[in-house]
């Protein structure tokens, strides 16, 4: 999935949840900034509201589950946060890779 702006991101939420669904593999997130891997979706159909869960790659310290959430290496991530700042960046682009399962036979 190709992205020109992350203003493009929350309009994919609802495909997000599918792959979830159906995949259930993480997505790898990169383009032009920082890479991330996204591990959920929080979609409210009803309303269009969403939230990512991401997990930062680049954490290099040790299997301290408190300090990696603490710390915001791993956590659930609005559009938009409550300062007004967006968490995926209008001007940078952004190729998110949709891992899918091998159909059995």
């Amino acid at each position: 999935m190709n992205l020109r702006s992350g203003a493009e991101l929350p309009e994919k939420c609802r495909e997000l949840a599918k792959h979830f669904e159906s995949q259930g593999t993480p997505v790898m997130i990169g383009g032009g900034v920082l890479a991330y891997t996204l591990l959920g979706v929080d979609y409210n159909e009803a309303s269009g509201d969403c939230a990512f869960l991401i997990l930062d790659p680049h954490y290099t310290g040790n299997d301290d589950l408190k300090k990696i959430v603490n710390g915001g290496w791993c956590g659930w991530k609005k559009p938009v946060d409550s300062k007004g700042r967006s968490f995926f960046l209008k001007d940078k682009f952004y190729n998110l890779l949709l891992p899918q399962r091998p159909n059995m036979v």
